[in-house]
């Protein structure tokens, strides 16, 4: 495939600012660099039409984070610090239908074998699809081709990644809030990424005041200093999790949003309450019936995804407890076991108690405790008459691990 060049972002950067002042110009010829052939690109899903566009974002230096004293600051924000970003590329706009459909929506020839229907669909390469929602994709709210694709959860967004990295044989992945935040202001230091006013923001952003209550096809509005359009408004964008006991976090504000979730440094975090529509039982993991202002926008490296994968999988053995130190069982357990059983092993959270997950902490379960029976329900996961109670854990923890995990559970 022939890759499609676009201008230099530092020369696009430099003229986008040029009203702002010789200081901001001086920030950002400073904390920028650009190697010679680290370019944008246009991206073809292979099989089909679909393109959409990467813009290279140079490494540099940022300060991100809000001060306590910026206007509609929230307690969830981050703290100001200083953080170092590698060069990467990320997408122009968010992803788009026609770029998210193929994925949701696998031919069934396509399909290795039924998934279960919490886990979802594998196909023939491994990859993980989402099942159904259990109304129109859309939400009514436009079901154009370059519409963004929304409503999904923070896992769908991940696995939505992986399709796209074993599509093309790059390594896309969501970004981290770091490079998001970096890559939104791009280069300033304001509340907004066009400043500290929020009076412009309906040239750049759709959001509460002119979305009309709807989403917008992508790129209409002005983009940032970088190129990036939308990365204020319209759909919230999911980041990378690293620490899977906490809730997702989305960035970028949305259609649905007050302009103050709009400054560069705004979160929205996950709350149970963005899925209480959802009349399954159990509630689907890849579909947010309450929120249809979830969005992805990818970001790709500079390694080849099985590069990626592999790296991917040995870090992942690296960093699973697997030691019989009780506080690295514990990790272990909240990351994998905290969904249903929660923090003490009650089984009282809201997804333990539509499965109906048993209360470790009584001595009646206690008292049942057989090693080769608890591991191998770890191991294969658990049904009954029909309806699925655990994942299966046989392809993500070792036998050791989920030996520790059943002595631990025993003991809470």
């Amino acid at each position: 495939m022939k890759k499609q060049l676009f201008s230099n972002p530092l020369n696009v950067l430099t003229r986008k600012i040029r009203t702002a002042g010789l200081c901001a110009l001086i920030y950002v010829t400073t904390h920028y660099t650009q190697a010679e052939g680290f370019a944008n690109f246009t991206q073809t899903i292979p099989g089909s039409t679909v393109k959409f566009d990467m813009i290279a974002i140079p490494e540099g230096v940022i300060q991100i984070g809000s001060p306590t004293n910026e206007a509609g600051r929230s307690p969830t924000e981050q703290e100001p610090k200083t953080a170092k970003v590698k060069r990467f590329w990320m997408g122009k706009c968010e992803v788009t239908w026609a770029e998210f459909l193929p994925y949701a929506y696998i031919q069934q020839s396509n399909v290795a074998k039924s998934g279960k229907p919490i886990e979802g669909i594998t196909d023939k390469d491994g990859i993980t699809h989402p099942t159904k929602p259990f109304a129109s994709v859309y939400r009514d709210h436009g079901d154009k081709d370059a519409h963004p694709a929304l409503g999904m959860s923070l896992p769908c967004a991940l696995n939505y990644t992986k399709w796209l990295s074993k599509k093309t044989g790059r390594h896309y992945r969501l970004p981290t809030e770091e490079e998001w935040e970096y890559a939104c202001r791009a280069g300033s230091t304001t509340a907004y990424f066009w400043g500290n006013d929020a009076a412009p923001a309906k040239q750049y952003a759709w959001f509460k005041d002119n979305a009309a209550e709807n989403i917008h096809l992508v790129g209409k509005l002005q983009p940032n200093a970088f190129g990036l359009y939308d990365m204020a408004g319209n759909v919230g964008e999911w980041c990378a999790n690293s620490d899977p006991t906490k809730p997702g976090v989305l960035r970028g504000g949305a259609w649905t949003e007050e302009v103050t979730q709009l400054r560069s440094a705004a979160r929205m975090i996950e709350t149970e309450a963005w899925n209480e529509n959802d009349p399954n039982s159990p509630q689907s993991i890849w579909w947010l019936s309450a929120a249809d202002f979830t969005g992805i926008r990818v970001v790709c490296d500079e390694i080849s995804a099985e590069t990626a994968v592999s790296a991917t999988t040995s870090t992942t053995q690296a960093k699973v407890p697997v030691a019989e130190d009780k506080s690295d069982i514990k990790t272990l357990y909240l990351a994998q076991c905290k969904g249903c059983h929660g923090e003490t092993g009650k089984g009282d959270t809201r997804i333990g108690k539509t499965k109906g997950a048993r209360d470790y902490t009584t001595e009646a379960v206690k008292a049942t405790y057989d090693e080769a029976k608890w591991v191998e329900a770890i191991k294969n996961g658990i049904e009954k008459e029909g309806k699925h109670l655990m994942n299966a854990y046989q392809d993500k923890l070792t036998s050791d691990q989920m030996k520790a995990l059943a002595l631990y559970m025993k003991g809470l």
